[in-house]
């Protein structure tokens, strides 16, 4: 179950964005805006490029006119995997790319699991929709729900 519910504030921690050097803390981000906060188990996964990021870059213009300053992706990844990934698939001003390299935020809101196929600790798929830092919306992925990678010749080669 994650820690994180609706009515609560989003933990103040650090992500980073396209370069080490470049923290951020997700809550100043996010502490006098209404903002949207998506999570996907991993940069480049087919389902997660195709449907979760993609979709929210296609949705953003309707997004901003319901109001909405922020679209934040995170995934367990390095900040140059998260920045190729944004600029591959066209997220430039319209979805931040934060990462969270060593799980710390995805584990602090709990929606954390483990995908050996994608190298360990990842997170859950899961949408937020917050107010000033508090979370008002709350969609994720049910526990039972697994990342599923088809296989060729014992490597992952597409994972939804």
């Amino acid at each position: 179950m994650p820690r994180i519910r609706k009515g609560d504030r989003v933990p103040s921690m650090t992500l980073y964005e396209a370069l080490p050097e470049n923290r951020r803390n997700i809550l100043e981000l996010i502490a006098d805006k209404k903002a949207i906060i998506f999570g996907v188990p991993g940069a480049y996964v087919p389902g997660c490029s195709k449907v979760h990021l993609g979709g929210f870059i296609e949705k953003s213009i309707q997004l901003q006119f319901l109001g909405f300053q922020e679209i934040i992706c995170v995934a367990v990844n390095d900040p140059y995997v998260m920045s190729a990934w944004g600029n591959a698939k066209g997220a430039d001003d319209k979805v931040r790319m934060l990462a969270d390299p060593t799980g710390s935020y995805t584990k602090a809101i709990g929606m954390d699991i483990d995908i050996p196929e994608l190298g360990g600790t990842r997170s859950r798929r899961y949408s937020m929709a917050t107010v000033n830092g508090v979370v008002k919306e709350l969609f994720m992925d049910s526990p039972n729900v697994k990342l599923t990678c088809l296989q060729t010749k014992g490597i992952p080669t597409y994972c939804t």
